[in-house]
């Protein structure tokens, strides 16, 4: 399972072999990070991490990335109680993730 895991650019031609794309999208919040051009407290710098994770990731899945898109986008999860990232995860039958990368990161102790 894991080799087909590490491999899947070379069975699905469609998807891509590297992560560059992530990579890009991401490098400028962690540039900001490095440079003390972020919050100075555990609790912004997890809040500026979850709004630049969500707000890139719909960049790249809405068809029109305008502020009145990701505000509908935003209404419909209120809305449904459902987001767009995980009505895809349980779209592939994936399992609800055990515990967030982010609480690994950010504890999210005085939130």
């Amino acid at each position: 399972m894991e080799a087909e895991e590490l491999f899947t650019f070379v069975t699905h031609p469609a998807v891509p072999g590297t992560n560059n794309e992530s990579e890009r999208t991401l490098r400028d919040a962690a540039n900001d990070r490095k440079t003390g051009r972020t919050s100075k407290t555990l609790c912004g710098a997890r809040r500026r991490t979850v709004l630049t994770s969500v707000l890139e990731s719909l960049r790249l899945s809405l068809p029109d990335f305008t502020l009145a898109h990701v505000l509908e986008e935003v209404t419909d999860w209120l809305t449904s109680g459902r987001s767009r990232f995980q009505q895809l995860r349980e779209s592939l039958n994936l399992p609800p993730p055990d515990r967030s990368p982010l609480e690994t990161l950010f504890p999210a102790t005085t939130l």
